[in-house]
């Protein structure tokens, strides 16, 4: 026998093809929160696997992966599809949608921004542990 560890949630009838092809699967029946987590954890799996797609195929399936694991979410959650579409139609509409065009390297607050400082700070982003400050447009200080 050859071991080959997964840890990882797969779809419903992958089991039993398994099985069908001799392979002896050990699996875990997963409790609400647990199944929630692998989901999560799925959700990049699969978002990684796009990330990969070398093929205009491939990334349709890939996608189609990622669709899956949220209507699993949702499904868990009793969320409606339909208003999971109504919240990006309306984010969309406040915050506009994805282009090439809207790359950010990044952006210079004001120190006197105390709003938009405080908003960055409170966010759990990558981008708030890389501060510069800067005066009369030089940089003064990493922080």
């Amino acid at each position: 026998m050859k071991r080959y560890q997964f840890n990882k949630l797969i779809r419903s009838k992958l089991q039993d093809r398994m099985k069908k092809e001799g392979v002896i699967v050990n699996s875990t029946h997963l409790n609400h929160d647990q199944y929630i987590h692998q989901l999560k954890n799925k959700i990049i799996e699969e978002a990684k696997e796009v990330m990969e797609a070398k093929t205009l195929d491939n990334l349709i399936t890939e996608l189609a992966d990622v669709m899956e694991v949220i209507y699993a979410v949702a499904e868990v959650y009793k969320i409606n599809i339909l208003d999971i579409e109504a919240a990006r139609v309306k984010k969309r509409d406040v915050n506009g949608y994805f282009t090439a065009n809207d790359y950010v390297n990044y952006i210079d607050v004001a120190l006197d921004n105390h709003q938009v400082i405080e908003y960055l700070e409170n966010k759990d982003r990558p981008y708030v542990n890389a501060i510069t400050i800067i005066q009369d447009n030089k940089e003064v200080e990493k922080i």
